[in-house]
């Protein structure tokens, strides 16, 4: 069964670093990509048209402030899903 929920930009984050990527709850300072390697999951890589607007390039490796970017961690930002 489907909810659907409010949830903010910060959950949905978080939900995507614990749930899909296989982040956990990691101790503090570590990166991201040593869980990522542990649950066998790859590090994601940036695609598209626009990315050299942006400075990057095909195939650069997402970092975690960038993801936290895409998923515009501001507070009080609301994304509906």
């Amino acid at each position: 069964m489907m909810d659907i929920a409010l949830i903010t930009a910060g959950q949905m984050c978080r939900y995507y670093l614990r749930q899909v990527v296989g982040d956990g709850r990691r101790p503090a300072r570590t990166p991201l990509v040593k869980p990522q390697e542990e649950a066998g999951v790859p590090a994601g890589r940036w695609m598209g048209r626009g990315l050299a607007a942006l400075g990057l390039a095909a195939g650069d490796v997402v970092t975690e402030a960038q993801l936290r970017n895409l998923f515009g961690r501001k507070a009080g930002t609301r994304m509906r899903i």
